[in-house]
């Protein structure tokens, strides 16, 4: 029961958070493809792989879905007062009076077999895009203009609704975009968008995976500044620190990586880094998924800065510092050197002033020996000879 409980809790989270709601064949669209939208003064048109939908909403919602089925997929469409205008897939364009839905055929001398991507209404006249070609059309007259014209994204066009930029993908995925740092960052929902109207405060959109409400005030996403930072740093193969390296004399290597923000991904992204060593200031570029490796360097203090820029030409608002140094190799030998000797001459001092010490004792010792060993060679001497001592002779 708790497990279930935790389940509702998730799915409901997602709906709420997410800023779509997706209206599809099982709330009443004659089929869940959606190619085109139209807008008009009551009505909301959908074009879809099956036909035609009328949308009657109230609010955001719709209400009431009327069909009018066709053959093939409606590709375009063009709200026009009493008639709309409706492109189907390799068969032309064809008008279509709203009080009885019935088709009647457009040009087909010229675009009877055209797949049509988009429609526009003008002045005494109409265009009709394909995928390489715009046709203006002058009603009433059999001459016509015709150029090359690439439709890249079909009839969409980037917009910004609710103080949110939507635009699409390269592969056609809406994506919420950043003009400052021109970065995107894309929806949980994959939402391969067509075309799109503006509608009560966001936006109705024509999808692969039905109608699309996007409401701005439930969109999330949040961009930044484009930063970059440190990842990870390795001395000589491992992790470490970065701060305090006072490095001994030896042969050392640095390897930086890092990561990066509102800049896109490591392959469009140019690393550029100024060393100031002994020798001077070395300017080097790499990209930024080889990140910074520096080897054989010589004895001396450092000073690294990066900075990073992708290739649209924005780079990070901030740069990063390092500073290093590696110990002079003789220096380093002479006081080793210079410790070595101090402690054996202090050994050796210790050892001569002991010794010092000890003879001086041992010295000692042997003067009052000898001078006891003299005395008692004195006394006998005396006896011998029947001498006595001055102190005790009487005159």
């Amino acid at each position: 029961m708790k497990t279930l409980t935790l389940l509702l809790s998730i799915v409901t989270f997602v709906s709420v958070s997410s800023p779509f709601t997706i209206y599809s064949s099982q709330s009443g669209l004659i089929n869940t493809h959606v190619n085109c939208i139209e807008k008009g003064v009551r009505f909301i048109w959908v074009g879809t792989n099956s036909g035609i939908n009328r949308i009657s909403f109230k609010g955001v919602k719709p209400v009431k879905f009327s069909p009018r089925g066709t053959s093939v997929p409606v590709t375009a469409l063009e709200n026009d007062g009493k008639v709309i205008w409706v492109g189907l897939k390799g068969k032309g364009v064809y008008k279509m009076p709203k009080e009885n839905y019935k088709f009647i055929g457009f040009r087909k001398d010229i675009l009877g077999d055209k797949e049509i991507k988009g429609i526009e209404r003008i002045k005494g006249g109409l265009i009709v895009f394909t995928n390489t070609s715009k046709y203006t059309f002058k009603f009433g007259s059999k001459a016509y203009k015709s150029q090359g014209y690439k439709l890249e994204y079909g009839s969409w066009t980037d917009f910004k609704v609710g103080g949110k930029d939507l635009s699409k993908s390269l592969g056609g995925v809406l994506v919420r975009s950043n003009t400052p740092t021109q970065s995107i960052r894309e929806f949980h929902h994959k939402i391969v968008a067509n075309n799109f109207v503006l509608f009560q405060n966001g936006v109705l959109i024509a999808s692969s995976s039905g109608l699309v409400y996007y409401n701005p005030n439930q969109d999330t996403i949040q961009f930044g500044e484009p930063l970059l930072k440190l990842k990870s740093f390795q001395l000589n193969g491992e992790d470490t620190l970065t701060e305090n390296l006072d490095l001994s004399w030896d042969e050392h290597v640095f390897n930086y990586q890092f990561s990066f923000s509102e800049l896109g991904e490591h392959n469009e992204i140019t690393l550029n880094y100024v060393l100031t060593g002994p020798e001077g200031a070395f300017k080097g570029v790499t990209n930024a998924i080889d990140g910074i490796e520096l080897k054989g360097l010589p004895y001396g203090s450092y000073h690294l800065s990066i900075d990073a820029v992708n290739k649209k030409k924005i780079a990070s608002k901030n740069g990063l510092n390092f500073e290093f140094s590696i110990a002079n190799p003789l220096r380093d030998s002479i006081w080793r050197y210079m410790i070595i000797g101090f402690i054996v001459g202090l050994w050796t001092l210790i050892v001569v002033l002991l010794t010092r010490v000890k003879l001086k004792k041992d010295i000692l010792i042997l003067e009052d020996a000898l001078l006891e060993k003299t005395n008692k060679l004195n006394q006998i001497e005396k006896g011998k000879y029947g001498l006595v001592e001055e102190d005790k002779v009487k005159y």
